[in-house]
């Protein structure tokens, strides 16, 4: 409790403070162009408005606005004073007033989505571990290829050198097994199928390894692929010791890119 107040204690000295440079940012504004002086400048209280709501909650920067609202109107015409001549005046400060409640729901919307985003993460992250298995996701219009976290552990490989595209990945199947891992996805119609299959990938000491792969191809009206999804787990321990298994070819470049054409 006695934290929490302390962090409240310093987020509303930290307003005043940025409200505090902004009003002599704009006192030396209105001394260096005086006609300007006549209309009001606004810019650098939204600017602190702007700070405080990222930098703060969102306590801090409904503070920040009233602060700031104050301010400007101790500035408007005539000078030092809260009463506002020109009625046009009174509608800017409500205009500013607004947008700068505007600019601090923002970005409490935004903060509030970022952490509810990581929390969904480490719910993922921690469900992935937990159940031993991986995710990837190809997108054939966009080409990007996304993988889960542990997908290079189940392949045997480290994050760094995990390929980056889906024809890299699709090299990690064993040779015998990309005809029937093509077949077993694309094959079918409508504008998706789901397909589950196991199949054989091969490690970097060249031993093998058998896995399961679930997944969706979704297909156009033509029958292309626009994206591919799937969830891998480990079907058993390798299969074969390094130097036991016969030659790889190295044919995976052309089935994938037949694949996704």
């Amino acid at each position: 409790m006695r934290q929490e107040s302390r962090r409240t204690i310093s987020q509303l000295a930290w307003s005043l403070a940025v409200v505090a440079a902004a009003w002599g940012a704009t006192e030396i504004l209105y001394r260096v162009d005086r006609p300007i002086q006549q209309h009001g400048s606004f810019a650098f209280f939204m600017a602190a408005i702007a700070i405080a709501s990222w930098r703060g909650g969102l306590v801090t920067a409904m503070f920040t606005v009233a602060l700031s609202s104050l301010m400007v109107a101790w500035l408007l015409p005539p000078d030092n004073s809260f009463r506002i001549a020109n009625q046009a005046d009174v509608v800017r400060l409500v205009l500013f007033t607004c947008l700068g409640l505007l600019i601090s729901y923002l970005h409490y919307a935004r903060n509030r989505a970022e952490k509810s985003l990581q929390e969904t993460d480490r719910r993922l992250r921690l469900s992935l571990d937990s159940s031993g298995v991986a995710c990837w996701d190809v997108n054939v219009k966009a080409g990007t290829f996304w993988k889960s976290h542990n997908l290079p552990e189940i392949f045997g490989r480290s994050p760094s050198e995990f390929a980056a595209t889906y024809e890299g990945f699709f090299a990690y199947i064993h040779p015998e097994d990309r005809e029937f891992f093509h077949l077993a996805s694309v094959g079918g119609g409508g504008n998706h199928r789901n397909f589950e299959i196991s199949h054989r990938i091969i490690c970097p000491d060249g031993s093998i390894r058998r896995v399961n792969t679930r997944g969706r191809m979704h297909l156009d009206n033509d029958g292309r692929v626009e994206r591919m999804v799937g969830a891998v787990f480990s079907a058993e321990s390798k299969l074969a010791a390094p130097g036991s298994s016969q030659p790889i070819p190295n044919s995976a470049g052309s089935i994938a890119s037949q694949l996704l054409v």
